[in-house]
């Protein structure tokens, strides 16, 4: 069994909000990861745009790697995103 629970070996005490942050994503190739991926930003990111996540297919077509531009607020919010996205069967990595 994959432990999905986000790490927190971040050094977190070198990190300056507002934070821009490009957060990559990589999961099983489909239409809906991109749905499942929108709705989590939003939740986080009322103002997200579906339509900015940059998407680019993995070699033999299974997946895909998810990439999108946030701008965090403070650290709960990085914690609170990570926390959605670890616990979506979907995502297989969050970086």
């Amino acid at each position: 069994m994959t432990d999905r629970t986000p790490s927190r070996e971040l050094q977190e005490d070198l990190w300056v909000f507002p934070m821009d942050y490009p957060i990559k994503l990589i999961g099983v190739a489909g239409d809906e990861l991109h749905g499942a991926v929108t709705e989590i930003m939003v939740k986080h990111f009322p103002d997200f745009d579906g339509k900015s996540i940059k998407v680019q297919p993995s070699r033999t077509g299974k997946y895909h790697s998810l990439t999108a531009q946030i701008v965090f607020q403070e650290l709960e919010q990085v914690h609170a995103l990570y926390a959605d996205l670890a616990a979506c069967p979907l995502i297989k990595t969050a970086l």
